[in-house]
């Protein structure tokens, strides 16, 4: 799929899909890190998921032809694939991934049902360390700085639907005892075995 699509680089911070606009070409991720957030009509906005390399986005609105469901931006420099909508169906069929395809987008409907829960019911401390260990987990096999998450405390506040006061509690005791190292827009997660338990 990756030879079939447009290479496109971009920086962090790059908006790559809005919400509510109409569906077209899929993004295929090649490396580095997009957050994907869904905004309420109020305007808050909430982190839907964190993907990486070999994670698609944007087939949604391909596969049932509405608009985008939500927005996605880099958290990182990022090397994607762009597949348009016909060439993206074609490829599906010749390379016979259309039940890969359904199973791929079931689990991450799974994943969101999950996630809804954490946002929910969850402490600071363990959704915090969710969010830590996913944006972790989508790095990638080949990531340099796998551990590292770009992303500022009030980035990361928003994208659990909190204020930045609530989480700066757990960041400083999490800091103290060694498990992660704050920089200017990011912390690395220096024990994540601490992380766990610290979540508890």
């Amino acid at each position: 799929m990756v030879q079939d699509g447009a290479r496109v680089v971009c920086p962090p911070g790059h908006r790559l899909l809005s919400q509510g606009e109409p569906g077209g070409w899929v993004l295929l991720s090649v490396a580095g890190r997009v957050k994907v957030t869904y905004a309420a009509p109020d305007g808050r906005e909430l982190l839907v998921a964190i993907r990486g390399p070999g994670d698609l986005i944007g087939e949604f609105a391909v596969r049932d032809g509405g608009p985008r469901s939500a927005t996605v931006r880099t958290i990182e420099p990022c090397i994607l694939s762009r597949i348009p909508p016909r060439r993206f169906g074609d490829l599906l069929r010749r390379l016979r991934l259309e039940s890969a395809s359904d199973r791929y987008i079931v689990g991450k409907i799974r994943q969101s049902s999950a996630h809804a829960w954490r946002l929910a019911h969850g402490s600071v401390a363990e959704r915090l360390a969710w969010l830590l260990r996913v944006v972790i987990d989508a790095a990638g096999p080949d990531h340099r700085s796998p551990n590292v998450v770009p992303m500022s405390q009030e980035e990361i506040a928003t994208a659990l639907g909190l204020v930045r006061s609530a989480i700066t509690p757990t960041l400083a005791a999490w800091r103290d005892a060694g498990v992660i190292r704050q920089g200017r827009g990011r912390i690395e997660v220096l024990d994540t075995a601490g992380l766990t338990a610290g979540a508890r």
